[in-house]
């Protein structure tokens, strides 16, 4: 993927508390890849660049919610390639006329190909056949392993060093996905669709984990809008022959006005719109305070889901989601707590 990432020490471990965690935003159905930079902004007050966090938190949180609804007149494949086409097509276009270009830079066009296939292709694809077969609440809610599983290839790739607090609280949040992926939903049976929905979006997952830690060297040489912007577009190039046999199937003359406005949603709103929010906001209140609004999007992705599509989420589940969230906070922060 990469001509060897440097060896070097991860925010959770031993006598590296200064370094931020490169952070991405938390469950969504496309999300940007993580931005590494430093917090540019001292104060605590609530700005306008919270505000603008929040509304793309909001919007990816509404947007599980978006896509079901979709799927009720959509075929996955039918959904996903319109909306991977769009989004695409007009980062591009954002792309030249901010930085005057979209061309990748010499030499690292296999690497973003290759970036594009894992962290979108085969992400996407697995994403919303999961989305199909399970719940929006279910998928948000596995989302919450992002950060770990980004910790856990980080050490096992790259040979990011872990304090032993840190292997506890990935530890921790594998005990506790166990119970987000195999427990019931409030007086509702998994079933047998529902636990290979629940399985596809770990898988989904893993495949963005392993996406979000060899983006990081490419982040060196190329901004994170334009890595975004290039691995989303080839990534789709590959996932539309996946998809052509459904969107040519597709009656779309037959289509509500709920289905195409799910549709632009997802694509100009989700994806489009999100990301350069994202990107715009988090050069000027850095990773910390971006990892804390990423935490949030499962709670009003549920919230959502029970508002419009009334779902009911388990005990089992949310104590499951908790255990995760203690997971993170033991391996994102532990060694702070527990230093030599």
């Amino acid at each position: 993927m990469s001509s060897g990432p440097a060896v070097r020490s991860g925010p959770w471990s031993r006598g590296s508390s200064t370094q931020e965690e490169e952070s991405s935003p938390l469950s969504k159905p496309a999300t940007p890849v993580p931005v590494n930079t430093r917090n540019n902004e001292n104060s605590s007050r609530l700005g306008a660049t919270d505000l603008f966090m929040l509304l793309a938190v909001l919007i990816w949180a509404f947007n599980f919610s978006v896509v079901k609804i979709a799927l009720k007149e959509f075929t996955p494949g039918s959904f996903n390639g319109p909306r991977l086409t769009i989004a695409s097509l007009l980062l591009l276009l954002f792309l030249r006329l901010k930085e005057g270009s979209v061309a990748p830079p010499r030499g690292d066009l296999l690497r973003l190909i290759a970036l594009g296939v894992v962290g979108n292709t085969f992400y996407q694809y697995l994403f919303i056949n999961g989305l199909h077969r399970t719940s929006a609440s279910a998928t948000s809610l596995i989302l919450t392993m992002t950060p770990i599983l980004i910790a856990l290839f980080s050490a096992v790739f790259i040979r990011e060093r872990i304090h032993w607090i840190g292997w506890l609280g990935i530890l921790t949040s594998f005990f506790g996905l166990y119970f987000v992926v195999f427990g019931n939903s409030a007086g509702v049976s998994l079933g047998e669709e529902g636990l290979k929905g629940n399985l596809m979006i770990l898988l989904g997952n893993l495949f963005w984990a392993i996406y979000t830690v060899f983006s990081k060297p490419m982040l060196e040489r190329m901004s994170p809008l334009r890595l975004a912007t290039l691995t989303l577009f080839f990534g789709t190039l590959f996932y539309l022959p996946l998809t052509a046999r459904e969107i040519a199937g597709m009656p779309w003359g037959s289509l509500s006005a709920r289905s195409w406005a799910a549709l632009v949603f997802s694509a100009v709103f989700a994806i489009a719109l999100s990301y350069v929010i994202w990107y715009s906001s988090v050069k000027r209140v850095g990773n910390t305070k971006t990892g804390i609004f990423g935490n949030i999007t499962p709670v009003f992705s549920v919230f959502f889901a029970h508002l419009f599509l009334d779902e009911k989420v388990g005990l089992t589940k949310v104590v499951g989601t908790l255990i995760i969230i203690l997971g993170f906070y033991l391996t994102r922060f532990g060694h702070r707590w527990f230093k030599k």
